[in-house]
């Protein structure tokens, strides 16, 4: 009841609040943050009633609440969802709500509140659960059918879910035979001992030498389980086949050849085991057995083995096939920039000037890595194809009140929300008014925001919103520092984080130039930044542009100013970019030429990074008013 009072108050309040200035509001708020952070609720209560108008008053609401779940009416929290919609807390809130009714068992409340599915893997499982409680099991068993047939493990909470349905009949044989297929598919051993121990005795048997087959793909060879099209376990073949060529390609061409006698597979099975192959023998460099791919290929109907043996042609300097793979392209591809790149060297080669020249005047119309060689290979200008985006006054003043949200999240450093609150904004908006917030970003100095809303809009040629000129006392003043190019650490921040000063990678890099913790604290020991140590600091702009820079710096050091190589070892480690320099080159003989190395390099995050970070360069030279370069001589003319 003390939180409808409170929302009575806020009602009354409301001319109050609006008579506080900006300024106010913000401190009242502040100071709200900080008595909720102590649990002082009531203190905090009386706080929001102050600032009922103020953008971020919700948020002290649901901070409130959010904290206070078990102790609030149904109504309120309700209430609260239902006049909140489109904010992302809101969402937070909802979700908190189901799992207290969930700890509970409020199962008729939890589907008042959530008539429906979830999206939370944990909430699936509740959901059910009140299905069941509230007598509508079988209601609710065709979702529940869908998310039993997962390839990986379910929630705890599922256990007993699962249980009923089986102990009732709605659960299967068949739906454990089928999720256990999908374990095996996808190599998921534990999954698959939970399984068997549901089946019955005749599945659990053939389940258990599929189990050891899973261990020990070799035993194929002579199994029984796949003796006809008929057996229970033959579904699985084709997988088995697959998994079998990744530990020993010969031993699976000859088994394939074996079984095709035997159950003789249909052309879509042979097709799955022959991309397989090819895959294996191409990413392997199985030289042995290229003959049988090449014959192969070109009726796999699939692209990126033809890439893949594209670039193994490049490494080799082997014009012939690079000519012809490139030719069993689909048109689209053939005639992306890349490959008419490619097109344009074999023609250079054969000594066709004229015929090389007009493909490498077309592909220097893109604004990319290719399209920026064949420029310079020509020497004409970068083609950069600008896009201005222009206001268009009053076409955001629906949008104010979103906006004013945004601008005091980020006011206050709720960084996170902010984010989110943006790509909510941004979700379901026109191209055009995706387009102006972006400018309306840029204009704020939201970066990160601004890039955001280029690629939602998927405004590739609108440069000024894509690549935004942010925070310049720290970039540029780094670059100074180290003496480097501040249009460069501006393009590796660019690809790093898009200027996201606490953005975090899934394998723990952080900041504007996601420093992995081990490489910042190298870095920061060699170049005697003593202020630095903790991992939390890499939050902290000028920290972490520093520490990126040094270390950017240091393999520049380490590869003799070369910035391609340095490039790709700031993705991928110097170690492995020490191990992808051609084996001629490490005999001592010549190397590859620059624009064949960086096309096979083999991880494809790294390849794709080092063609945008030389491109980005010169985008931001452009930006920046700097006189346009690409690739220094020496990095042109070097061996690879």
């Amino acid at each position: 009841m003390r939180k409808l009072i409170l929302g009575c108050l806020l009602f009354s309040a409301s001319s109050i609040s609006s008579a506080l200035s900006l300024d106010v509001q913000r401190e009242i708020f502040t100071d709200t943050l900080d008595l909720q952070e102590k649990k002082e609720w009531q203190k905090a209560n009386q706080n929001i009633e102050k600032i009922a108008d103020y953008p971020l008053a919700y948020y002290a609401g649901y901070n409130y609440l959010n904290a206070n779940l078990a102790n609030v009416s149904d109504k309120e929290v309700l209430d609260f969802i239902q006049h909140n919609k489109g904010k992302t807390v809101t969402d937070d809130l909802q979700r908190a709500y189901l799992f207290q009714l969930a700890q509970q068992k409020r199962w008729s409340q939890f589907l008042v509140a959530f008539p429906r599915m979830p999206n939370n893997p944990i909430l699936k499982c509740h959901y059910l659960q009140a299905s069941i409680k509230t007598g509508k099991a079988e209601q609710a068993w065709p979702d529940g059918q869908k998310y039993w047939l997962s390839s990986t493990s379910l929630p705890n909470a599922c256990d007993d879910v699962f249980v009923f349905y089986q102990d009732n009949n709605l659960l299967t044989q068949q739906d454990i035979w089928k999720r256990f297929e999908l374990a095996y598919i996808k190599n998921k051993a534990g999954l698959m001992r939970f399984l068997m121990a549901r089946m019955d005795k005749g599945n659990a048997a053939i389940a258990a030498e599929l189990y050891e087959l899973q261990k020990d793909p070799k035993k194929l060879t002579n199994s029984q389980l796949f003796s006809s099209r008929k057996s229970p376990s033959f579904s699985v073949l084709v997988p088995t086949l697959q998994r079998l060529a990744k530990v020993d390609i010969d031993q699976a061409m000859k088994t394939y050849q074996q079984f095709d006698k035997k159950v003789k597979f249909t052309p879509t099975e042979s097709l799955r085991i022959k991309k397989q192959f090819a895959s294996v023998i191409v990413q392997n460099n199985k030289n042995q057995h290229f003959e049988w791919l090449d014959k192969e290929l070109g009726g796999l109907a699939n692209v990126s083995l033809i890439e893949q043996r594209i670039r193994y042609a490049i490494k080799r300097t082997d014009w012939k096939n690079i000519e012809f793979w490139i030719s069993q392209l689909p048109s689209e591809r053939r005639n992306s920039s890349d490959w008419l790149y490619w097109q344009a060297r074999v023609l250079e080669h054969k000594g066709q000037k004229k015929e090389s020249t007009a493909l490498f005047e077309r592909v220097a119309k893109s604004r990319n890595f290719h399209g920026f060689m064949a420029s310079q290979r020509l020497g004409v200008n970068f083609s950069l194809n600008n896009q201005v985006i222009t206001e268009k006054k009053g076409s955001l003043a629906n949008l104010s009140p979103d906006l004013s949200i945004i601008e005091e999240l980020l006011f206050h450093k709720l960084n996170v929300p902010a984010k989110r609150q943006w790509q909510r904004l941004l979700t379901g908006q026109s191209k055009s008014q995706q387009q102006q917030l972006g400018l309306y970003a840029y204009n704020k100095d939201w970066p990160y925001l601004s890039v955001l809303a280029s690629i939602n809009s998927k405004s590739w040629n609108a440069l000024g919103i894509r690549f935004p000129n942010a925070r310049a006392e720290l970039f540029v003043e780094a670059a100074k520092q180290y003496d480097l190019e501040e249009t460069y650490i501006y393009a590796i921040t660019r690809r790093e984080s898009s200027f996201d000063q606490h953005a975090k990678s899934p394998v723990g890099a952080s900041g504007y130039m996601q420093l992995m913790p081990k490489t910042a604290e190298e870095t920061a020991k060699l170049i005697g930044l003593t202020n630095y140590n903790d991992v939390s600091q890499l939050d902290d702009g000028k920290i972490n542009v520093r520490l990126g820079t040094a270390y950017f710096n240091g393999l520049l050091e380490r590869y003799n100013g070369n910035r391609v190589l340095a490039t790709a070892a700031y993705n991928a480690g110097p170690h492995r970019v020490d191990r992808w320099v051609s084996a001629e080159k490490k005999k001592g003989n010549k190397g590859i030429e620059i624009d064949s190395w960086v096309d096979t390099i083999p991880f494809y995050e790294t390849r794709a990074y080092v063609q945008n970070v030389l491109a980005y360069n010169v985008i931001y030279q452009h930006v920046f008013g700097k006189p346009l370069k690409f690739l220094k001589t020496e990095e042109l003319l070097g061996e690879y």
